[in-house]
C-alpha cells in the first residue's frame, strides 16, 4: 500500500514539475551597453597626443536567443556599413571593423605625412521599447580625411516578438507619406502647387519621398533626412518631429 502511495505521489510531483517548467515564462528581452575602443598608439590617453581612434558604444540584446541574435546581427551589420569605406564591407564583426579602420588610417598616414588622425564614434540608444516596437537610434560621427567629417542619426525599428526589422511600409499606411509631405512643405515654405525641388532640394524625379530614417519615442515620430540625402552637405540635416497623436490614424501597428 505504501509503495503504491509513494509511487503515485512521485508521478504527481513529476507531472507538476513538468507543468511548472512549461509555464515558466521566457526571459524578457533586455539590452546591455558595451564599449569597443581601438586606438592607433599606446599614448593616446595623454592630452597632448593626437591619434586615430574608433569608439563604439553599442547595445547588446539579451533574452530569447533567436530574437536577441537577430537584433544583434542587424545592429552590427548596420554599424559596419556606416563606418566601412568599402561599398561591400568585408569586416565580419565589430572587432575586425575597428582593426580595419585603424589599419586604413595608418596606411593613409604612411602615404601622406600630413594626414590628420581619423576618428569614428558610434552611440546606440533606445528611443522606445514596448510590446510592439523597439526603436534604436544610432548616432555616428566620422572623420576619415577630406575637407570635413560626417555626422548622422539613423534608426532601426524592430518587432520584439521576432527580432525582425520593420520597414516604414510595415508600420505606416500609404497615406502617411502625404501627411509628411504636407508638414515638410509647411516647414520649408514650399507651396502645395510648387515643385518639391523648387527651393533647391534633391528629391529624385521631383517627387517627394519619406526619409530613410524614421524613429519613435514615447510621444513622437522622428523623421530625419541626413546630409546629402536631399540637399548639399552645407544645408545640414532636416529634422521633422510629429506627435504620436497626429500620426496615430496612419499607423498599422497600434
Amino acid at each position: 500500500m505504501n509503495h503504491k502511495f509513494f509511487g503515485i505521489l512521485g508521478i504527481i510531483l513529476l507531472l507538476s514539475a513538468c507543468q511548472d517548467e512549461k509555464e515558466t515564462p521566457e526571459k524578457p528581452l533586455r539590452f546591455d551597453q558595451e564599449t569597443i575602443v581601438k586606438k592607433a598608439g599606446e599614448n593616446c590617453d595623454t592630452a597632448d597626443y593626437d591619434c586615430a581612434v574608433i569608439s563604439l558604444e553599442i547595445l547588446k540584446a539579451k533574452g530569447p536567443e533567436e530574437i536577441a541574435s537577430r537584433i544583434n546581427n542587424s545592429l552590427e551589420a548596420h554599424v559596419i556599413k556606416l563606418i566601412s569605406s568599402e561599398e561591400n564591407p568585408l569586416a565580419k564583426d565589430l572587432k575586425e571593423l575597428t582593426n580595419t579602420f585603424i589599419s586604413d588610417y595608418q596606411k593613409a598616414a604612411e602615404s601622406f605625412s600630413e594626414e590628420p588622425p581619423w576618428e569614428a564614434y558610434v552611440n546606440q540608444s533606445i528611443y522606445l521599447q514596448d510590446h510592439k516596437m523597439i526603436s534604436i537610434g544610432i548616432t555616428t560621427e566620422i572623420f576619415s580625411g577630406g575637407a570635413h567629417g560626417y555626422k548622422n542619426l539613423t534608426f532601426l525599428n524592430f518587432d520584439p516578438s521576432s527580432g525582425k526589422t520593420y520597414s516604414w511600409r510595415n508600420i505606416f499606411k500609404p497615406e502617411f507619406k502625404d501627411l509628411v509631405e504636407e508638414k515638410f512643405r509647411g516647414k520649408q515654405g514650399i507651396p502645395p502647387e510648387d515643385n518639391i525641388n523648387s527651393t533647391g532640394f534633391w528629391f529624385e524625379n521631383d517627387v517627394f519621398h519619406l526619409p530613410v530614417n524614421i524613429g519613435f519615442s514615447d510621444d513622437k515620430v522622428i523623421l530625419i533626412y541626413n546630409s546629402y540625402e536631399i540637399a548639399p552637405y552645407a544645408s545640414g540635416d532636416f529634422l521633422l518631429e510629429l506627435s504620436r497623436d497626429e500620426v496615430e490614424p496612419f499607423l498599422k501597428i497600434q
